[in-house]
């Protein structure tokens, strides 16, 4: 599961053991959780979840309300196909599939793991954004330790890898 954060083409992951809704509300309770530890609150951050039809998002309420039923964010489905409703999350999986091509197994991953792919991810210069990363955006418009707390790390340019040899 993917977390886009749209103004600076940010991406973090949470590793999913199953496509299930119990498994998708389970985590991103963590998540939120996690965020709540270190003193940011969720609908702060992230105002408005934009997905697609999966059934591992079934239980909105998981998404949008905190763990008192206080709505906290708002959440809206994709049409089916329709990429294009969410392009800048697409470009962030096209780099994410360099590093994973499509039919790689996630089987030997760990929430590390993934967090180590978006950081490479996250560190690739764009040149909509005048050669800065969306790592390099989203500490100057949150905080390092935000970045910290989602489990990204600054990869300096020279290091980026974006190639399956990232993974051995």
């Amino acid at each position: 599961m993917t977390i886009h954060f749209v103004s600076c083409n940010f991406m973090v992951g949470i590793l999913l053991e199953n496509k299930t809704a119990p498994e998708s509300a389970g985590k991103i309770s963590v998540f939120k959780k996690t965020l709540k530890d270190n003193g940011f609150g969720f609908g702060n951050i992230i105002p408005v979840i934009l997905t697609d039809n999966g059934g591992e998002f079934s239980n909105v309420s998981a998404f949008e309300n905190d763990d008192c039923g206080n709505i906290e964010t708002h959440m809206f489905f994709c049409d089916s196909n329709a990429s294009y409703e969410k392009p800048h999350i697409e470009k962030n999986h096209t780099l994410f599939r360099d590093i994973v091509p499509s039919g790689s197994s996630f089987d030997d991953f760990t929430q590390s793991t993934v967090n180590m792919i978006f950081s490479h991810v996250n560190a690739v210069k764009r040149k909509q954004f005048n050669g800065k990363s969306a790592f390099d955006l989203f500490t100057f418009a949150f905080s390092e330790k935000l970045a910290d707390v989602l489990g990204i790390s600054f990869i300096p340019a020279e290091n980026v890898v974006q190639t399956p040899a990232l993974l051995h």
